[in-house]
């Protein structure tokens, strides 16, 4: 809760100093950009309190964190349709384009905090399925 105007508000383990407006558009742009193969189909923005995924034709979602935005995302397309592309394996580092995109050291940890996140909604999709 917010203590200033009384809001709502989750914390997310991805904005550890604490999330913005401008640190949800960035998520959202990087989510958007590792899952481009459902990005016709599925759609995420950011906002002050989290984020919105939406579909053509259907109700839009609102997600508190970067894990409600990549499960959300896993929940609105098929498991088979959702590519993350240029996600590393553990050795390898960030994929070289976002890392080119987003080299700023903020924006680099926070990259890494989002795959990390997409990994770990990934992981527990397939587990209910």
């Amino acid at each position: 809760m917010c203590g200033a105007c009384g809001r709502h508000v989750a914390a997310d383990p991805v904005f550890p100093e604490g999330r913005t407006l401008r640190g949800n558009l960035i998520a959202a742009q990087m989510i958007n950009e590792l899952c481009s193969s459902v990005t016709p189909r599925v759609k995420v923005g950011g906002h002050a309190d989290g984020f919105v995924v939406s579909q053509p034709g259907r109700r839009q979602e609102l997600c508190s964190t970067v894990g409600e935005a990549w499960a959300a995302v896993f929940a609105a397309a098929p498991a088979r349709a959702v590519v993350l592309d240029g996600l590393p394996d553990e050795q390898e580092g960030l994929p070289d384009e976002q890392e080119g995109r987003h080299g700023g050291r903020a924006e680099h940890r926070l990259l890494q905090a989002v795959i990390a996140a997409g990994l770990e909604a990934a992981r527990l999709h397939v587990l209910k399925e």
